[in-house]
Parts: C-alpha cells; sequence; structure tokens
C-alpha cells in the first residue's frame, strides 16, 4: 500500500491504505490513542 506523508498527514489512519481490515471510517477518521489495559495502547477503531 501506499505509504502517507509525514510532512502533511491527512486526519485518517495512517496505515488505512495497507490494512486488510481497513474500513470507511478508517478512511475518514483519525483513531483516538487509548490504553487498552495498563502500559498497552491502541490506536484502531476495531479495538472498540
Amino acid at each position: 500500500g501506499e505509504i502517507t506523508s509525514p510532512i502533511e498527514p491527512k486526519p485518517v489512519c495512517r496505515f488505512a491504505n495497507r490494512c486488510n481490515y481497513a474500513t470507511d471510517r478508517c478512511r475518514s477518521e483519525e483513531p483516538q490513542l487509548k490504553e487498552i489495559s495498563p502500559g498497552h495502547f491502541v490506536s484502531c477503531f476495531l479495538a472498540e
């Protein structure tokens, strides 16, 4: 897949173009980083 620009990143998931599980939401919103267990963080809508 295509790598997103680190200079002008779009407000979408940076892995959406190369993720087999990406949805329309991934291509239109940026997932927020959240702690799923002590010391373990995720930034993915599928972890909800």
